[in-house]
């Protein structure tokens, strides 16, 4: 049997799961703009249609942390589209899921479960 990394951070921890220290300075978990947009949108990063919701909302909002962190809700929805809006929402309130990486593969932010899309979706699905 083989014994991971894992296995001796916890022979070597001296704290509980979840241990916070008192003078510990907050945090918040990001995920990068052009990632959210791809995620979203169900697309590859590097698509010309991700770039274009990424320059957009760039020339409209500034930079990526403000558009992560402090534009509003209603504005997000007024200046993207109703996915991007969501995925953004999504990331800020943590309700992402994170598929951990391994042996030089980097893990992955699923920001939409598959067919989680249904309720925010504004596209035609059929002509009647």
């Amino acid at each position: 049997m083989t014994l991971g990394v894992l296995n001796r951070v916890e022979s070597l921890a001296d704290r509980s799961k979840g241990f916070v220290p008192k003078a510990s300075i907050p945090f918040k978990r990001l995920v990068p703009l052009a990632e959210v947009i791809a995620g979203s949108l169900n697309m590859g990063r590097e698509s010309k249609t991700v770039n274009r919701e990424y320059q957009k909302l760039i020339e409209r909002f500034g930079n990526e942390f403000k558009i992560l962190l402090d534009v509003s809700l209603s504005d997000l929805e007024a200046g993207a589209s109703p996915e991007v809006a969501e995925g953004i929402t999504r990331v800020r309130e943590g309700k992402v899921r994170l598929k951990p990486g391994y042996d030089g593969v980097f893990g992955k932010v699923i920001i939409f479960p598959q067919g989680d899309t249904e309720s925010v979706s504004t596209k035609q699905e059929t002509l009647f």
